[in-house]
């Protein structure tokens, strides 16, 4: 049976808890290595150019096909040598947890607790199509002014959005998409339509009733 959006919910919040739990411990270990910058890099190229690329490693690295050993195994074949020996570390042991299908919600807390550490807002920016690098510095530089604070912008293309742009910083939504104004202009017709549906009934009852 399908779960139900609440379950779903509950379900995404137990991996959140998760990935802030483990980034922390991979924060404090990094910062412990003095390699903060350079194993959070590496950790965001294994979800961005392994896991999201390469199915074959993504289902030997984060998947539950394999047994545990298999899985380090793969880790150690793939990267000994070529990681740093504190992120291969940590991913043995997130494997050994049974945790490796939250590796992008534990990557995803890591960076944003360390943007916090840092004094850094991390603002998500949705358009229909990819910004270019003029816009997107230019945008970063207006919201850099507009809230007095270094910005790192993340973008991603969602068409459905039409036009516009719609941020998220934090748990605030900014809607100004072209497809959030065409839902409010339809809601407005509609309220106008029922509006007008009303008068026209109460001046038919009065009609009827003089």
């Amino acid at each position: 049976m399908a779960g139900t959006s609440s379950d779903k919910q509950t379900f995404d919040l137990s991996r959140q808890r998760i990935g802030s739990v483990y980034a922390k411990a991979l924060l404090g270990a990094a910062d412990d290595a003095g390699q903060t910058d350079v194993i959070l890099d590496e950790f965001g190229s294994l979800i961005h150019d392994v896991i999201d690329q390469r199915e074959d490693l993504r289902h030997a690295i984060a998947g539950s096909i394999l047994s545990e050993d298999q899985r380090i195994a793969v880790l150690d074949k793939a990267f000994s040598g070529k990681m740093n020996p504190v992120l291969l570390t940590f991913l043995k042991v997130v494997t050994q947890h049974e945790r490796q299908d939250c590796l992008r919600e534990i990557y995803d807390a890591a960076v944003k607790l360390n943007n916090e550490r840092l004094g850094l807002v991390e603002i998500t920016a949705t358009t229909a199509t990819e910004l270019s690098k003029e816009l997107s510095d230019s945008l970063t530089a207006s919201l850099k002014a507009k809230l007095g604070r270094e910005v790192v912008l993340k973008s991603e293309v969602d068409p459905s959005v039409i036009g516009g742009l719609v941020l998220h910083v934090g748990d605030t939504v900014f809607d100004g998409s072209v497809a959030n104004r065409l839902k409010q202009l339809r809601q407005k017709a509609l309220e106008t339509t029922a509006q007008q549906a009303k008068a026209s009934l109460e001046r038919f009852t009065n009609s009827t009733q003089s």
